[in-house]
């Protein structure tokens, strides 16, 4: 009904116009030269119009004829982008099927119809890659680093080529870069991790975490490895927060204390970690370096105290008293720890030294929980499978509790 209104109301006005034109007096005299033309002004004003149509079409025929080169050009370059994305397309399936020459062989393609565009280079350096050409996949992966939407991956693919050839120097760099490419990337982070673990910079690995057994076991390796008490107590206060169970953790907390000469404070920091989870190397930590055996056996009742009746207490105390030859307190606390549930042959070593047997080695040592590996000394990395604060305190093929 609208359309209909709207028709009527057009051709109404259509009709007046011609109306009103139709009804103009007067003629228009048109002079050239010698030559006069007279016509009513009805006919001019046609003439007129039908000037301005012509005049109008004839500009837009020039026009598309000015247009026709650019618009060649223009069909030949889609056309030389759709092939390029085409061989871009073939190429990914060729890489997805591990297909190396015919993913070089589209790259190539893809490289000549589209030029060096991100997609195309990312096709190559993966390609060459694939198909073990590793100065073309530099190449490529170096030109990629400078474009900046996938700059991450430039880097990403030399941070490996860097890796696989052992320059960890370079891969270093690399790891840098792709971070500042791409901030947070857990990939990144990994590969930072594991380049500061090859390196021991424990330090730097320690920020690269947030698993607490990781963070406890490697600020007690940067302790360690710390150029001076200042820093050691740092991380060794990181450690033991982070995990107060973790013997080496509360010992290197007690010999950075004392590295400051803060020796009562060291003393505190083993009888607390006693009472979190004794443990042999604690028993040791606690004793002053040089200490005749009988200092010793009067000294173990002191760290005992934190954790009476333990297993762990009456060993410490079981093993001083045999060392200063009080036989008798020796065989009672060896005693008390069989009765306290030790198993392992530590407290049946004892009595049978005390009953002039040979004395069993212990079958203790520090196991990696996630592929057994067996050692005699802590590390903060399993040597094996590399997995971080895996080594736990135990006879070998007895379950973790």
């Amino acid at each position: 009904m609208l359309r209909a209104v709207k028709f009527m109301l057009l051709a109404t006005a259509l009709l007046a116009l011609a109306w009103w034109v139709g009804g103009l007096p007067g003629t228009v005299t048109a002079h050239a030269g010698p030559y006069a033309i007279t016509t009513s002004t009805q006919a001019a004003l046609l003439l007129l119009v039908l000037a301005a149509i012509l005049l109008t079409v004839l500009l837009r025929v020039l026009g598309g004829i000015r247009r026709v080169p650019g618009q060649l050009g223009g069909w030949r370059a889609g056309k030389r982008a759709a092939a390029g994305e085409a061989a871009t397309l073939r190429g990914l399936a060729a890489l997805a099927a591990e297909d190396a020459q015919a993913a070089k062989a589209e790259a190539a393609k893809a490289l000549k119809l589209l030029g060096e565009t991100p997609l195309a280079l990312m096709l190559s350096a993966e390609s060459a890659r694939l198909a073990g050409d590793a100065a073309q996949a530099k190449t490529a992966f170096e030109k990629l680093t400078r474009h900046q939407e996938l700059k991450f991956l430039g880097h990403q693919g030399l941070l490996r080529q860097s890796l696989t050839a052992k320059d960890h120097e370079t891969a270093r760099q690399h790891a840098q870069a792709a971070e500042a490419a791409y901030p947070g990337s857990a990939w990144t982070r990994a590969q930072r991790l594991e380049l500061a673990l090859h390196g021991q910079d424990y330090a730097a690995a320690l920020g690269l975490t947030r698993d607490k057994h990781e963070i406890a076991a490697l600020a007690t390796a940067a302790a360690r490895n710390a150029a001076n008490p200042s820093q050691a107590l740092t991380f060794a206060k990181q450690a033991v927060k982070a995990d107060p169970q973790l013997a080496p953790a509360v010992v290197a907390l007690a010999t950075s204390l004392r590295a400051v000469d803060k020796t009562r404070a060291a003393k505190k920091a083993l009888y607390a970690g006693w009472q979190e989870a004794p443990h042999p190397l604690i028993a040791e930590a606690w004793f002053t370096p040089g200490a005749t055996p009988l200092e010793r056996a009067k000294d173990a009742p002191g760290l005992a105290a934190a954790n009476p009746g333990h297993v762990e207490s009456e060993l410490v105390l079981a093993r001083a008293d045999l060392d200063a030859g009080l036989t008798g307190e020796a065989k009672r606390h060896a005693q008390a720890a069989l009765d306290a549930g030790c198993t392992d042959g530590r407290a049946q070593a004892i009595l049978d030294q005390l009953a002039g047997k040979p004395a069993q080695p212990s079958r203790f040592a520090w196991v990696c929980a996630s592929c057994h590996h067996t050692q005699e000394d802590w590390a903060p990395v399993c040597p094996v499978c590399h997995k971080i604060g895996s080594l736990t305190w135990r006879a070998p093929g007895t379950a973790l509790v």
